[in-house]
């Protein structure tokens, strides 16, 4: 997929009061404004592993946020194992912070709680509690009981769904899988992102269908482009306060 475009790859972009973007994997800062964002307002750029579609313009979104590095500002939130891959010389514009799982941080009023992941290169996942409610995000993870917890009064549920009920791998989700953890949390919205080529294929939409239907809870498969308004949890490109955008 990051080598296709098929879909896009240059993360989530959150705004929760503060401006954050998550996972900046190729093309973050050209789909951020392709989409009208504004990545000097940035306040932070949140990284969960070193897998190249997850930090790759980590960067260059560090540089956007600093004014070229011209101005020290804005943290860059990453987990220990791709702290290497960040040059010094970007390292030092920011504030850099490496929470271990269960930790808790800030983002100017926001409280963030960096979650484990399971049988994936030791990242972690982010616990986002805005004032419309919490927001999770798995990252890329293999399915475990004991995540369950970390993952409770969830009002978004943000899974990464590598693959269809057809294929299995331990260190990513399937459909199956997800549809485990969507029955379990019971969030108010599930979503569903961040898919392989055996996903696409499957028809991602026909998949959040399939968890929808087998656990009663309103799930969407997101798009390139799409925002998701915290105040309605509407799928649409309205601009509101709290949001969520996938590109």
């Amino acid at each position: 997929m990051l080598l296709t475009q098929r879909r896009y790859s240059g993360g989530i972009w959150l705004d929760f009061g503060s401006t954050m973007i998550l996972d900046p994997g190729p093309g973050a800062l050209i789909r951020a404004l392709q989409f009208g964002k504004k990545p000097g307002e940035l306040d932070a750029v949140l990284v969960s592993h070193r897998h190249l579609d997850h930090y790759n313009d980590a960067e260059v979104m560090i540089e956007a946020m600093t004014y070229g590095t011209k101005k020290r500002r804005g943290l860059l939130v990453i987990n220990k194992n791709t702290l290497g891959y960040i040059s010094e010389y970007h390292q030092n514009a920011v504030k850099v912070v490496v929470p271990e799982p269960e930790e808790e941080f800030g983002v100017g009023k926001l409280k963030i709680r960096a979650l484990p992941t399971f049988n994936h290169e030791e990242g972690i996942g982010f616990k986002f509690f805005t004032e419309r409610g919490t927001v999770t995000y798995a990252s890329d993870t293999g399915y475990s009981k004991r995540l369950m917890e970390y993952y409770s009064d969830s009002r978004i549920l943000i899974l990464n769904v590598i693959f269809p009920n057809s294929k299995e791998i331990k260190t990513h989700l399937n459909t199956e899988n997800a549809t485990r953890i969507v029955r379990e949390i019971k969030p108010e919205l599930a979503v569903i992102q961040h898919f392989g080529m055996s996903m696409l294929n499957a028809n991602p939409d026909r998949e959040a269908d399939f968890i929808e239907r087998k656990t009663g809870v309103k799930t969407i498969a997101a798009r390139d482009g799409m925002t998701i308004d915290l105040e309605d949890l509407d799928a649409t490109r309205r601009e509101k306060q709290l949001r969520i955008s996938s590109f």
